[in-house]
This record gives C-alpha cells, structure tokens and sequence, in this order.
C-alpha cells in the first residue's frame, strides 16, 4: 500500500508539470476564468483567440521574456483580427458588436501588465516588442544588453540584429543571420527574413550562383517548384543562362526528396552559410 502511494504521488506531480497551459480550452478557462473572460467569445477570430488564451495561460505559469514577447505577439495578431472582422463583418447583433469592441480596446492593458510582470528581468524579447512600436532607440539597447546576458533568446531577437547590423557592418549582419539559422530545428523553420538576408548578402559579395540558390530554396516555401528567378538574375545580375542552369540544378537536386523543408537543419549545406 504505501509504495502505491508513493507510485500514484509521482504520477500526480508528473501530471501537475505539464501545466494547465498545455490541457484542452475549457480546462484552461476554468483554471484562468479571467483570461477567457477578457476575450471575445463570438465565433469570429476564434482561432487566435484560442491562441492568446493558451498564450496568456503560458506566461502566466512561467513569466519569462519569450513566453511574455509570444504573448505580446499572439494579442497584436488576435487584436488585428478584431478589428478587420468588425469592419467587414455584414451582419452583427449588438451584444456581440459590443464584445468585439471591449475586447480591442482592453487588449492594450492586457499587454501592460504583462510588460510589467518582466520588469525585474532581462527581457530582449520584450524590448524587441517595445522598440518594433516605438523606434526608441532606449529598448533597442536594452534588447541588446538583455540578448547578451540572456540564457535563451528568440530568434526573432536575432533576425532583428541581423537586419540592422546589415545596414552597416555586414560581417555581424551574418553573425546574427548564423544564430538565427541555428535556432532552427527544421528547415521549415528559417526564417523568410535570412533567406533575403542571404541573396543580399551573396549579391554583395557578387557570388551570383549562391544568391542564385538561396532565392530558389526561398521560392519553396510558397511554390510546389522551386524555381531560380531567371529573369531576375539573367537580366539585372548577368548571370548567363548556362550559370542559372547550373544553380537551378544545385536547387532541384537539394529538393528532389519532397521532405526538404521537414528535414533536419543538420542537412542544410554548410557551404551555403
């Protein structure tokens, strides 16, 4: 009997650790009611507001700067949803007219309070936040003093640095495009920024047939064909035709196992890098 216990008490505690933030939605609100409560419970913009409810759940059981900056992020985009349907939305009765209205406008507040619960962190990510709306040059510098101390960090934290250091000084700009790449798991994952970032940077460094290969995996994401802009470089980079062939077939031959963009990042040709 007693070692039952003790073997049903660490069950318990395993199921405790998975958080209430990963259960199903109606346990989520009956353990938060005031997350859900905050959100507009109309049919329209459903899915992000699932999102900012799990999203809200999650910071509130581990206040940290990523899963506060995920938040801030899931709230613009369910906020931005709100707002096209209520503007486009052809028939509304009144009480759900109204509901849209008191969820856009307590949003912001929601997105103060979880700025103040980090104020005693480092917070790149949340600075990050705080400049993309701002431009105030106070929280690019504490994104950057925070990125350095910090244990972890978002890679959009990384796609940012990236994108201004290229402006100046192009050796960071692909120091930062590096550590982005390494916060990939998967190809899938890359962000659409360092692909540009890439065929920037080669076109710069006037090596046409990498700018030429990162352009045509970059295409992939969107198309069932991954195809090398020909035009594009044939006509404005001078690239000869037999040149484009040569990095549409590094291209095809990169892709031709349909799982590309699921595949590993340890799969990623370093020489692209």
């Amino acid at each position: 009997m007693r070692y039952w216990l003790i073997a049903l008490g660490i069950l318990l505690s395993g199921c405790e650790n998975d958080g209430v933030a990963d259960a199903s939605m109606w346990q989520i609100c009956d353990t938060y009611q005031d997350i859900c409560d905050n959100t507009h419970s109309g049919a329209l913009c459903s899915i992000p507001r699932s999102e900012v409810i799990r999203d809200l759940a999650r910071q509130r059981e581990q206040i940290s700067s990523i899963n506060t900056y995920i938040a801030l992020k899931s709230l613009d985009a369910y906020k931005s949803c709100l707002e096209d349907a209520f503007v486009s939305e052809a028939v509304r009765n009144k009480s759900d007219k109204q509901s849209q209205i008191t969820t856009i406008r307590k949003i912001p507040e929601i997105q103060k309070e979880l700025i103040a619960s980090t104020r005693s962190m480092s917070r790149p990510e949340v600075n990050l936040w705080l400049w993309t709306y701002s431009q105030n040059q106070d929280n690019w510098e504490s994104m950057v003093n925070g990125f350095e101390t910090a244990q972890e960090v978002h890679v959009d934290v990384y796609v940012a640095l990236m994108t201004k250091s290229a402006k100046s000084n192009m050796s960071e700009g692909v120091k930062y495009a590096r550590m982005a790449l390494e916060k990939a798991d998967l190809i899938k994952d890359i962000q659409p920024s360092v692909y540009e970032f890439y065929v920037g940077y080669y076109l710069d460094k006037n090596d046409l047939q990498k700018a030429a290969i990162w352009q045509g995996l970059y295409s992939a994401l969107d198309k069932n064909k991954a195809e090398v802009n020909a035009q594009y470089f044939k006509l404005f980079e001078k690239m000869s035709p037999s040149q484009i062939h040569i990095a549409q077939k590094k291209v095809d031959d990169l892709l031709f196992d349909a799982k590309w963009l699921n595949k590993d990042m340890s799969t990623f040709p370093e020489n692209l890098k």
